[in-house]
């Protein structure tokens, strides 16, 4: 039998060029390396729902990657993000800096961080969503551990013709209906992860977060702005910071109302805290009614 250190060196003596050729296509990935908790957090946008009008916005620190917000609303218009960017501030404190994509969705949490923490500095460092891993690779776990119920629950609706997205009064039910109760699930995923273990630092993001905010220093100085707070292959560096901005749309909130009766009436039968054996179809049902009825 020959071992593999004996090819090895074959190789090694037999084709050294195609060896040294074949390492210069490798892969050089970044090291990912923040120095504590609230140095950096990563933000972002999930447009998974945004076909009925959901978006989820989120934030994670870099650091233990605890997640500081993570929220559905129906618009991802600025004023909005900075919003729950704001509650996450005066829940977990201030960060030194954030890193985001280049969407105009986050100009407003720009304009915070650079009043809060200073120009010139990196207060709010923008560049590909490849460079922001931290929050793309928490998008996968939200998806498929809330996400994917509710993507599949209202293609369902769509098919089953109970939902009809050009329909407003439809829309606005299932917004009634739904929203309150996908926050509730993002919560209650959003303190799971929180306690789970994290295999590399042998401990939860909650831990290392509390443990963090206790012996975190209050400024450093970093050499790289570009680079800090990133991972993936340094190839992908290139043009990011030419300053094309993120083709993603800004959704805003849609343009209908109900009357306060009907309002009334939608909380008293319709309740957030409603409990269903058939998915909440049936409350969607009743919230369409309703809305019909006095329409």
């Amino acid at each position: 039998m020959v071992t593999r250190s004996r090819i090895r060196e074959s190789l090694h003596r037999i084709d050294e060029i195609g060896i040294k050729d074949r390492k210069k296509r490798r892969l050089h990935r970044r090291i990912y390396n923040v120095d504590g908790v609230n140095h950096i957090w990563h933000i972002d946008s999930n447009h998974k729902l945004i076909r009925w009008n959901f978006i989820v916005l989120g934030g994670i620190d870099g650091f233990s990657r605890f997640v500081t917000f993570l929220n559905c609303r129906d618009n991802n218009k600025a004023t909005t993000v900075l919003d729950s960017f704001k509650t996450a501030v005066v829940n977990y404190g201030l960060p030194l800096r954030v890193r985001s994509d280049k969407g105009q969705e986050n100009s407003l949490v720009a304009d915070f961080m650079i009043k809060e923490r200073g120009p010139n500095r990196g207060s709010m460092i923008t560049g590909k969503s490849c460079h922001n891993q931290r929050i793309e690779r928490l998008w996968r776990d939200v998806f498929e551990g809330v996400l994917c119920y509710y993507y599949d629950l209202f293609h369902f609706m769509e098919e089953e013709c109970f939902l009809d997205i050009s329909d407003d009064n439809k829309m606005y039910a299932l917004h009634h209906v739904f929203l309150p109760k996908i926050n509730e699930k993002l919560s209650v995923w959003a303190q799971a992860w929180g306690k789970h273990r994290i295999r590399t630092a042998k401990s939860s993001p909650l831990r290392l977060f509390t443990a963090g905010m206790i012996n975190n220093p209050t400024d450093f100085d970093i050499l790289d702005i570009g680079n800090y707070g990133t991972e993936g292959n340094y190839e992908d560096n290139f043009n990011d910071y030419d300053g094309i901005q993120d083709t993603r749309p800004i959704l805003d909130s849609r343009a209908f109302s109900v009357n306060e009766i009907c309002q009334e009436e939608l909380n008293l039968h319709c309740p957030r805290n409603w409990a269903s054996s058939y998915y909440g179809i049936d409350i969607y049902h009743q919230a369409v009614q309703i809305i019909e009825r006095n329409s």
